[in-house]
């Protein structure tokens, strides 16, 4: 699969338009095509099926479902222990100092692409989204949950209209009953993505509130459903997707959220902060 997406990659400024397109979401995506069908796959793309038949001959097959085997053998053949397998092999070759620098590597890269792939006016729309919201709503499926979390929890003192709707064994979108116009949903989804993401910024927005998605591509199917994108980086030689960079995101947004609010913020801030001192609820020194 690797060697197929190289070639496809190698080849994407001689694409035709509509050829380039599928190429695109493809390398952003490639699991997508091992569990979609030709026209499944055509469809989310929003081209013909033939166009993915064109781009499947362009890397060197016959046909498409030669192509697709290639990404269903990737997937089926279990990307997490291949990832655990060469972290394994990682640490044979460097020890132990070779994966901390791997993992400090990837860490350093994925800040980086945070803080450049989101647009300083993306972040600011989406501050301004959240401080002026009527009610606002934060999720995301696995992990991703706990993030929509942290995101509570550093910003309930100036977002006090901001709630995570539970992660139970019913659809996220259930938690979304009663949106509307004058809200807003942070929505947060990385590879491999979550169906439940998607759905839930569907619902959200077709009742009229504003959806944020945090994800890592800008060709992500989230992203196209969503009002503003907020990119973060998430490789790692991990077999998880690495968290660092959305985390930066996270505490970005909150820190433009606190800098363009106003008195009241400013008010609540220092009554929790006076309630924690009451309570005793720090060690000085």
């Amino acid at each position: 699969m690797d060697a197929v997406l190289r070639r496809m990659k190698a080849t994407l400024a001689e694409l035709p338009p509509h050829v380039r397109r599928a190429a695109g979401f493809i390398l952003d995506q490639p699991q997508a095509v091992a569990v979609n069908s030709m026209r499944g796959l055509a469809g989310q793309i929003g081209v013909t099926p033939p166009t993915m038949l064109r781009l499947a001959r362009r890397v060197g097959f016959d046909d498409y479902d030669s192509f697709r085997a290639v990404f269903q053998s990737a997937v089926t053949g279990g990307r997490f222990r291949r990832k655990a397998a060469s972290l394994q092999r990682l640490g044979e070759q460097g020890g132990d100092a070779g994966v901390m620098a791997s993992m400090a590597d990837a860490a350093g890269g994925n800040l980086a692409v945070s803080f450049a792939a989101s647009s300083l006016d993306d972040l600011v729309r989406a501050a301004t989204v959240l401080r002026t919201s009527r009610q606002a709503y934060a999720l995301g499926g696995g992990a991703l949950h706990a993030m929509a979390q942290y995101l509570q929890y550093l910003a309930r003192a100036i977002l006090p209209q901001l709630r995570v709707p539970p992660a139970n064994g019913n659809a996220v979108v259930e938690g979304l009953v009663g949106i509307g116009a004058g809200d807003a949903v942070v929505i947060l989804s990385v590879a491999p993505y979550a169906k439940q993401a998607l759905r839930a910024a569907e619902f959200a927005r077709a009742n009229g509130a504003t959806v944020i998605a945090i994800t890592d591509s800008l060709g992500a199917m989230l992203a196209t459903s969503s009002d503003v994108v907020l990119t973060s980086g998430c490789s790692s030689p991990q077999f998880y997707p690495s968290m660092i960079g959305v985390v930066a995101v996270i505490e970005t947004l909150v820190a433009l959220v606190i800098s363009n609010g106003d008195a009241a913020t400013l008010s609540r801030l220092e009554t929790i902060d006076r309630l924690r001192s009451e309570d005793g609820g720090y060690i000085d020194g």
